[in-house]
Formats: structure tokens, C-alpha cells, sequence
């Protein structure tokens, strides 16, 4: 048994999701690496954190560090990555993989062990993971899950990642039009950074930070009913950057926590600030306090970001909230169409290539709109499939749009919704 083994079965954690369980795991699993592959050439712990940070597209071994410390990784990419490498490179058993995964909350940790061990007990008998494969061609609804379904808007990121690679961190304010992709960029930044290369397109950029592994991001939806409660709200807060939660979680010992053990930048992304503005218990005294702790007692470690389809300090005073949380957000971001070469990589990443005519009148149809752009291709694809290109896929894909023509012709009132 090495140091980290025994000290496990010391501490006897039996919770299924622990930052310190998968941290003592992950500390085992590099001694035991070092210590089978140095019978060979010997190896310091250094050189094999280096390694397995090379096997995850890193520069080094910063990550595997950061996470031995007590973090899990942001990413459900690197988490399988990570795991990947080290059984096959002998460090976890089976019954070590699986717990490693469960201790950083992986959502099928059983499905995906089944890929790692397939000849075991567990192979074959459930559904594997989602493949990149599986991803659908074009997205109507949702936002954007995974950054290689993500197009355009590079001038944005490179605004917005540029405000976060030095402190103080920057706060910013994205405001656009209902549909315009608000919720979907947010996905995007919190997730590029540590997506591997291999999982992205050709030539989409994803070093936008010069250490991604040491950021932490908490995404906020406020039109879940949830995240209008104070209590629940800071909980989850904490819960997202690993911090200790306080007994009684309200707002003075929030402040204490956050102020006392942040010790690496964190994003908070509050989708829907208008529907936080709404909610009766996040008072005046919540939005000051959030400004205070960015401000003052953070030690620029804390940046926001935001989404709203207006500025965000005038809609805190129709809220009746003024605050100097809202006035904090000098970095305003207005979401427009996305390029003409964006749109057409868009259309491009059909399974089946749309001929230039008909790229062209989605273009125009679309107005670039990335929202309007999956519909029109969606519903041209599914033309296809079916054998049915006609003029009747044309008529369908208007009649689709008919409800986003706020979009398409700038007829808004100023919240970016249709008029009645």
C-alpha cells in the first residue's frame, strides 16, 4: 500500500461524490504508474504528471497537480480522458476506475467503465456512453452542449477570454435577442478550453487561456425556480467550486467561505438575470453583497458574466433593485447574426451537402442567425432523407420561422421578444 491507499482507508470516505476521494485515487493510480514503469526507466512523479498532462492535450503536468489537490476537472472530457489514461496505463483496477469516476459526480460511470474493461462483468450489458458520432447534425431548441456543434462568434470569445487570462477578473454583460444564442455562448466558454482537439473541428481554436485546468465555472439559470432561492442558490455555488458549505448557507457566511478559500479564478455565469431580478428573496442586500465580494474580497479571482436581453443596470432599476452589482458590468457584448463564413461552415457540417443554391437562400431566409440557420438545415435534411425534395421543404422551413420573425426583420421591442 502506498501513502495515498492507506490514508484512504484511514479517512473511510463512504460518500459517492467527493473531490477528496477522487483526489487520493488519482494520487494512488500516479504512484502506482511510477512505480511499475520506473522498474524500467525510473521516473520521478513529476515526469509521469507531465505525460498524463500531455495525454490530455496540456502543456504539462499543471492539471494533474491541480486535481491531486483536492479538485475534480471541470470537464466531462477530461474526466474521461483521465480516466482513459490512466487504465491504460495500469494505474486504476476496475473497481478504482469506477470509484475515481463516481468521487467527480461522472453522470454513467458504469456505462463508460463498461468501454474502459470490456471484457469484464460489466461490458456489453449497458447502453455505452454518447459518441461525438451521436451528436445530432443540427440543434432546434436546446442551447449548444458540446463546443464543436458551436459556429462563429470568434471576435466575441476572443473579447471576452481576453478580460479573463489576467486579474482582476473582468466582468461582462451579453445582451441579445430572445434566441439569438445567449445561453448557448455561455455553454461554450465555460467548456472550450478544455475540450480536447481531437473532439473540435479542424482549425476551431481552443487555447484561448494559458492555464483553462485552474479555472473554475458556475453556470446559473435563473429560470429554474431553484436559483431564486437564496439559500439554494449560494449552496450551489459552492457546491460548483468546491468550497466548504456553511451551516446555517446564508448570505454573511457565504461571503466568509468565498472570501477565505478562493484560491483560483472563477467565472459565475447567471443566464437570465432578468428572472433573478424577479425573484423575491434575491434582495438588494444579495445583489451588493455579490458586487462587494467581486470587488473587494475576492482578490480579482471572482469575474461575472451575464445574459439579458437589456442592459443590466436598467433592468435591475425596472426590477426595483437598483444596485452597484449592475454597474459593475463595463464590458457589454451585444449578440448580432454570426458571419457569412461561420453560417457556411454551419451548413457544411451537414452529413449531406446542401447545394449552393439552396445555401444560399437559407442565408438570405436566415438572415445568419445561427437559431434560424439549424431550422432551415434541419428541415432540408430531413427532405433529403426522406426523398422529398420538392418546393414543399421551402414552404415548411418559412412556416418554422414564422415565429422567430422578430428575428428576421429587427421587429423587437426592446426586450428582443416579438411584438404581439
Amino acid at each position: 500500500y502506498t501513502p495515498a491507499k492507506l490514508l484512504l482507508g484511514y479517512l473511510n470516505i463512504k460518500m459517492s461524490t467527493s473531490p477528496q476521494k477522487f483526489s487520493l485515487l488519482l494520487t494512488e493510480a500516479v504512484h502506482k504508474i511510477r512505480i511499475e514503469e520506473s522498474k524500467h526507466i525510473k521516473k520521478t512523479i513529476r515526469i509521469i504528471q507531465d505525460e498524463l498532462g500531455y495525454a490530455l492535450g496540456r502543456e504539462g503536468g499543471t492539471s494533474i497537480e491541480y486535481w491531486r489537490k483536492g479538485y475534480v476537472p471541470a470537464s466531462l472530457i477530461d474526466l474521461e480522458n483521465l480516466a482513459r489514461e490512466l487504465v491504460r496505463r495500469g494505474g486504476l483496477t476496475e473497481s478504482d476506475a469506477e470509484q475515481l469516476l463516481r468521487a467527480a459526480d461522472h453522470p454513467y460511470p458504469s456505462q463508460f467503465i463498461a468501454t474502459l474493461f470490456p471484457d469484464s462483468e460489466h461490458g456489453g450489458t449497458e447502453r455505452p456512453p454518447l459518441l461525438l458520432e451521436s451528436f445530432a447534425p443540427f440543434v432546434i431548441g436546446p442551447p449548444i452542449a458540446h463546443p464543436c456543434q458551436f459556429f462563429g462568434r470568434e471576435r466575441t470569445v476572443k473579447r471576452i477570454f481576453n478580460l479573463w487570462k489576467r486579474l482582476p477578473l473582468q466582468n461582462v454583460a451579453i445582451v441579445g435577442l430572445h434566441r439569438s444564442g445567449k445561453t448557448s455562448l455561455l455553454r461554450y466558454l465555460s467548456q472550450i478550453t478544455t475540450t480536447l482537439r481531437s473532439q473540435l473541428r479542424p482549425k476551431q481554436r481552443n487555447d484561448w487561456l494559458p492555464q483553462p485546468e485552474l479555472y473554475q465555472w458556475v453556470f446559473v439559470d435563473f429560470q429554474d425556480a431553484r436559483m431564486g432561492d437564496q439559500t439554494r442558490l449560494l449552496t450551489h455555488i459552492l457546491n460548483e467550486l468546491h468550497l466548504p458549505i456553511p451551516n446555517p448557507c446564508d448570505l454573511n457566511n457565504f461571503m466568509d467561505v468565498v472570501s477565505d478559500h478562493l484560491q483560483y479564478p472563477a467565472i459565475i455565469m447567471m443566464d437570465e438575470i432578468g428572472a433573478g431580478l424577479a425573484a423575491p428573496d434575491l434582495n438588494q442586500q444579495f445583489w451588493w453583497s455579490l458586487r462587494s465580494l467581486g470587488s473587494n474580497y475576492s482578490r480579482g479571482k471572482l469575474g461575472f458574466i451575464l445574459t439579458a436581453p437589456d442592459t443590466p443596470a436598467l433592468l435591475a432599476q425596472e426590477h426595483g433593485k437598483p444596485s452597484p452589482f449592475f454597474n459593475i458590468f463595463g464590458h457589454i457584448v451585444t449578440l448580432k447574426q454570426i458571419d457569412e463564413p461561420a453560417a457556411r461552415d454551419l451548413l457544411a457540417s451537414s452529413p449531406q451537402p446542401f447545394p449552393s443554391e439552396v445555401v444560399t437562400w437559407m442565408l438570405e431566409q436566415s438572415s445568419r442567425w445561427p437559431a434560424l440557420l439549424q431550422i432551415l438545415a434541419d428541415t432540408y435534411l430531413t427532405a433529403l432523407e426522406d426523398g422529398e425534395v420538392n418546393e414543399t421543404w421551402q414552404a415548411e422551413g418559412l412556416k418554422r420561422l414564422a415565429q422567430f420573425e422578430y428575428l428576421r426583420k429587427g421587429d423587437t421591442d426592446k426586450r428582443g421578444y416579438s411584438r404581439p
